[in-house]
């Protein structure tokens, strides 16, 4: 499967870079990380569309093979508390979806080596669109 395209605010790619050159070693996930971050089209976090994926985004995905979506939320190690539904950017799941839109599916590399299929359905909350830009 090919890599679809993805978006993330100049914002976000900031945090996400200053948190991940802190790091005392890579995980396999952020390595991952980085090569989507590289990747991305950075925009203004004015200008990120609303149906995208960003940080602190709450979103319906489904992850194959399950049929039924799971809302989740996607916040930064240090807002992570474990509540229902948080997802850590870190956690594999977490650094997939971000800058996808809706409708978009990735493949992504699980710690087991199996690639798991994850499918945003919608955005159900996104700063950016909310104006939020803490």
């Amino acid at each position: 499967m090919e890599k679809p395209s993805i978006i993330i605010s100049s914002q976000d790619l900031h945090r996400l870079e200053t948190m991940l050159e802190h790091q005392s070693q890579l995980t396999p996930t952020m390595i991952h990380l980085e090569e989507e971050l590289a990747r991305a089209d950075v925009v203004d976090p004015h200008d990120v569309p609303a149906n995208v994926v960003s940080m602190n985004a709450k979103v319906l995905i489904t992850i194959a093979p399950a049929t039924e979506p799971t809302e989740i939320h996607l916040v930064y190690p240090h807002d992570f508390r474990g509540e229902k539904g948080q997802v850590n950017i870190l956690a594999p799941v977490g650094a997939a979806i971000l800058g996808l839109a809706e409708g978009q599916e990735i493949e992504w590399p699980q710690p087991d080596g199996h690639l798991m299929k994850v499918k945003i359905e919608k955005v159900l909350y996104q700063a950016e669109r909310e104006g939020d830009f803490l």
